[in-house]
């Protein structure tokens, strides 16, 4: 259940393509109203930064979510089970820190950046930095679920970093590992 919220987490796939159909038709109109007719739009080049930075940030969190981010198993898959178990946790815990980490950082400048504007399009730019707290807290959250899910044994295939494949290949006999991700 916890996972189906996790991926339920479709507000973020919105946000990126509202992110970027934004951020493209400020920077298209700026373009024309340059090139044709000689003005243009002095905040479109704030306001585009600043959602491309929110597009990164939010790109991440559905990387993490789907699992679609780098990785790489070649020795995890080589790892006894117990180990391979291990190294998932102790990974994990890292990330998570790391997250804490990301946490402090953005907490710090969005408070300290608050009440400074942007010259042009007079946004706070603590909202600028505000993108790690969510970022923080997403992460944060599809970490725990899934060392939850790792330790009730219920983690999807898809996002067990070829923990869960020995067993699986076990109970339909194709062998150890073998399968495909």
């Amino acid at each position: 259940m916890i996972w189906r919220q996790l991926r339920s987490f479709a507000i973020f796939d919105h946000l990126l393509v509202a992110g970027m159909a934004v951020m493209s038709l400020l920077v298209f109109t700026n373009v024309v109203l340059r090139y044709v007719f000689n003005s243009g739009l002095p905040f479109s080049v704030e306001v585009s930064r600043l959602v491309f930075v929110w597009i990164v940030f939010l790109g991440s969190i559905v990387a993490l979510r789907d699992g679609s981010h780098l990785k790489v198993e070649t020795i995890v898959k080589m790892l006894p089970r117990p180990a391979a178990y291990a190294c998932f946790f102790v990974t994990h815990a890292i990330m998570l820190w790391c997250c804490w980490l990301l946490w402090q950082g953005s907490w710090i400048q969005t408070r300290v950046n608050l009440t400074n504007y942007s010259p042009i399009s007079g946004i706070s730019v603590g909202f600028l930095y505000g993108v790690g707290l969510v970022t923080a807290v997403a992460f944060a959250l599809i970490l725990a679920v899934r060392i939850w899910r790792a330790l009730n044994g219920t983690l999807p295939q898809d996002h067990d970093d070829g923990l869960l494949a020995d067993a699986t290949a076990a109970n339909d006999g194709s062998g150890p590992r073998d399968g495909a991700k």
